[in-house]
């Protein structure tokens, strides 16, 4: 079983992911960032560079997450994701071709290459996915005091444009069954105790379709991040 867990940068889906993986003893897939992307740091050195290296970003991030993917599937067992590859391709990929950040030939190698790996046994949707929303204010406010010094730069029409993708990506998603969270009830970064109630809305959501050790293991162990995934999320 996979549990999913999507939603624009600064909404906590790192700290939400890392929660109900020790919740219910399940293993735990991090995003590839940071020292494991080479290009993370030069994408964000402006718009020519936007521009140089969205296709090698993008790239990067689709070829990790279905060797992670991969790996989940071959390891077995239940597994909360920090971001779906649905969000890597029809949010930011697809972003950064209608803001001119990729070139129609570039997007559409990458668009093909995206729906092949879609029809790959790993690519099979999320039991649940939990998608954390709120507005773009809230967002950005979280953002500037809590994020990474290359989210605090960006500009910020950068993140309003992205808040605008994952509205309409959401409203039309239909993969999988979707439990909508507002960051404005659940602040799980400032205040731990708040994912009581998201572990409580989890369970009511999968009662009855999994047996109870599934989620709540005799012997709870200690969720470990998979090795394959980095300490960390991508903005």
């Amino acid at each position: 079983m996979i549990l999913g867990v999507a939603g624009m940068i600064g909404c906590g889906k790192t700290t939400l992911s890392r929660v109900l993986a020790q919740r219910f003893g399940m293993q735990l897939a991090l995003e590839s960032v940071d020292d494991e992307n080479p290009w993370l740091s030069q994408f964000y050195g402006g718009t020519e560079a936007m521009r140089s290296y969205g296709l090698h970003l993008q790239l990067h991030f689709l070829a990790t997450r279905f060797k992670a993917m991969r790996r989940m599937r071959a390891t077995g067992g239940s597994w909360v994701l920090d971001r779906t590859w649905y969000e890597d391709a029809e949010v930011f990929a697809r972003g950064l071709f209608e803001q001119g950040y990729m070139s129609e030939a570039d997007w559409t190698l990458y668009e093909q290459l995206y729906a092949e790996l879609l029809h790959a046994p790993a690519a099979r949707p999320p039991r649940l996915l939990l998608y954390l929303e709120g507005p773009l204010e809230t967002i950005q406010e979280r953002i500037s005091t809590r994020g990474r010094a290359g989210e605090r730069d960006a500009d910020p029409e950068y993140f309003s444009s992205l808040h605008e993708r994952y509205a309409r990506w959401i409203a039309g998603f239909k993969r999988c069954r979707v439990l909508r969270l507002d960051v404005r009830d659940y602040d799980v970064v400032g205040d731990p105790t708040a994912a009581e109630g998201i572990v409580t809305r989890v369970r009511q959501e999968l009662e009855g379709e999994l047996p109870q050790t599934e989620l709540w293991p005799i012997t709870p162990r200690r969720a470990k991040p998979a090795r394959h995934a980095a300490q960390g999320q991508r903005p």
